[in-house]
């Protein structure tokens, strides 16, 4: 049975985060940073789902014009050479499919598989490896056996996961538990 990697898109391979900060502060200005985001749901008090999920849709919409972390190709090219099917995973809607799928071609970022759904946990059967930066599905991945990690960052940090400063940390932090 092949090893199974399930890797998130935003805040994982590139900072969204930044992004989403600029395009809010356009709707409501009196939004914090994102270093002051110290729950998942920050922009709760901030703006209505409806135009928040309108201005994450945007962003993804036009996906293949950010760039990523400097490491992230390196992080998956370790992956896959170590035998890892990447299976890369995002909320997203299905149409910002081809941006994405552009986005990840221009980067050169190997993949096997792309999974835009609302419940990323429906992937996790035979999965060996998730990064991802939401508490709640690194939550469900370490509940179901599965080594979870990711980024640190106010809105994931101490819910007791392995997070680090970067995916090359990530890479070692792999290592050292023979994963890779």
């Amino acid at each position: 049975m092949q090893k199974i990697a399930l890797i998130d898109i935003d805040n994982t391979l590139w900072d969204f985060a930044s992004v989403l900060y600029e395009e809010i502060i356009r709707v409501n200005p009196r939004i914090p940073q994102p270093e002051y985001w110290h729950k998942w749901d920050f922009w709760i008090d901030y703006l209505e789902a409806k135009t928040f999920y309108e201005i994450i849709n945007r962003i993804h919409l036009k996906q293949d014009s950010f760039g990523v972390y400097p490491d992230a190709g390196e992080f998956l090219k370790n992956l896959k050479n170590s035998g890892y099917k990447l299976i890369i995973a995002s909320h997203r809607e299905e149409e910002s499919r081809v941006s994405t799928v552009k986005w990840l071609i221009k980067h050169r970022l190997p993949f096997d598989e792309l999974h835009l759904c609302s419940d990323k946990t429906v992937l996790f059967c035979n999965c060996h490896i998730v990064v991802d930066d939401s508490p709640h599905i690194l939550q469900k991945a370490q509940n179901n056996g599965i080594m979870a990690s990711g980024l640190e960052f106010p809105w994931n940090k101490g819910n007791g996961f392995r997070l680090f400063k970067n995916l090359s940390e990530i890479l070692q932090h792999l290592n050292l538990l023979n994963l890779i």
